[in-house]
């Protein structure tokens, strides 16, 4: 069978079982946002979601292909890299209920610049029927204004009013995650959420809303966000001897989540040590060199204690942060995993804190492989 009749087949299929659908997109926290929200949704109904990240042409056509009469909810991941893509997702999916988590520069390769993965990811809401409902980052310029062109319901979220649903007294409990307040129109619930970083709050605040969306109390919200635990290679904490803690982000990256991260070390680390070791940014086109050099200004900036690097761009991420004043004995470029785990163990000290970040092609849960075999001779 032709991919062209299979997506109809998978079409007709998802016709056939005319559930409610959820679906998901955005440059970072794609997975995490359809993982919380099954979380809570878990709790009344039997969900059927996108395992793993299955979520381009292939992907989610398998996953559609699983509805069967117990489902009553599906929750979808939407992938892409090029024009075109989410639109054919979303006319398989039909989800009613979509969500755009953010707009980064990410797949720059093939959509131009940010503009262009703008109208890439606005191709969720464009597709969508006038009835379903629009889930919209108040607080992502880029994404608000598409939710402005959006013809059906919108619920809006963010980090203050005028949202639907956001969050105050929001509290960082260290490696214990954050707690924070969720307001709902007029309600409000104390919640505990297991995840590092501000970024996975607005995960988790895009989960709610969907809640919202489906009618959902406030408690059932608070348990299905309260219930969820972090994804592997997703600002994993990985404790190694002598105090020393890894923060393993392996699974992917582009600039606005590298952002984050070194955010998320330099407060957790408060007054310690703070290593990062990187992998190349892919799939960013002609940004690719400024995108890595402004990444090493940043980490010059936010006083870390050693730079290590390995892939094409290793060049433009270490001239970055020596034209921010880094000192050369900080910096080190490897040539291989096993190279930077073991230059790694040689810097590392009790109580030190370690980020290690790269796109998914970089493999660098290797180097953390590497590592811990490297402390156990």
């Amino acid at each position: 069978m032709g991919f062209p009749s299979y997506s109809c087949a998978v079409a007709f299929w998802r016709k056939r079982h005319p559930i409610q659908v959820v679906a998901v997109t955005g440059s970072n926290g794609k997975t995490t946002t359809k993982e919380l929200i099954s979380s809570i949704l878990a709790r009344n109904y039997r969900v059927l979601k996108t395992p793993g990240n299955f979520n381009n042409l292939v992907g989610l056509p398998l996953t559609l292909l699983q509805l069967n009469q117990s489902h009553e909810v599906g929750v979808l991941e939407m992938g892409m890299n090029r024009f075109g893509e989410i639109r054919r997702l979303t006319e398989i999916a039909r989800p009613d209920i979509g969500v755009i988590t953010n707009i980064q520069m990410a797949h720059a390769a093939n959509l131009g610049d940010i503009e262009g993965i703008m109208a890439a990811k606005g191709e969720l809401f464009e597709g969508m029927d006038d009835r379903g409902i629009a889930i919209v980052n108040s607080d992502d310029q880029r994404v608000y204004n598409l939710g402005t062109m959006f013809k059906g319901k919108r619920i809006t979220f963010g980090l203050g009013v005028p949202c639907d649903v956001w969050a105050s007294k929001i509290e960082n409990l260290g490696v214990g995650g954050i707690a924070f307040t969720l307001h709902i129109m007029r309600e409000d619930i104390r919640i505990h959420l297991k995840s590092l970083g501000i970024y996975n709050l607005y995960n988790a605040l895009a989960a709610a809303a969907v809640a919202v969306a489906l009618n959902m109390e406030m408690e059932t919200i608070k348990g299905g966000i309260e219930d969820f635990k972090p994804l592997s290679k997703r600002m994993e904490i990985l404790e190694m001897p002598d105090g020393i803690k890894v923060i393993n982000d392996s699974y992917n990256a582009n600039p606005g989540s590298m952002v984050a991260a070194l955010k998320t070390l330099t407060d957790l680390k408060n007054d310690g040590r703070g290593i990062v070791v990187l992998g190349d940014m892919l799939e960013l086109g002609d940004a690719s060199k400024s995108a890595h050099y402004h990444i090493g200004k940043s980490i010059a900036q936010s006083k870390i204690d050693h730079l290590m690097v390995i892939g094409d761009y290793a060049e433009s991420v270490l001239k970055g942060a020596m034209d921010a004043g880094m000192s050369t004995h900080k910096l080190f470029r490897g040539r291989t995993h096993k190279d930077l785990s073991l230059k790694l163990k040689e810097t590392m000290k009790a109580g030190d804190w370690v980020l290690v970040k790269g796109s998914r092609n970089m493999h660098m849960e290797i180097l953390i492989d590497e590592l811990t075999k490297n402390l156990q001779t």
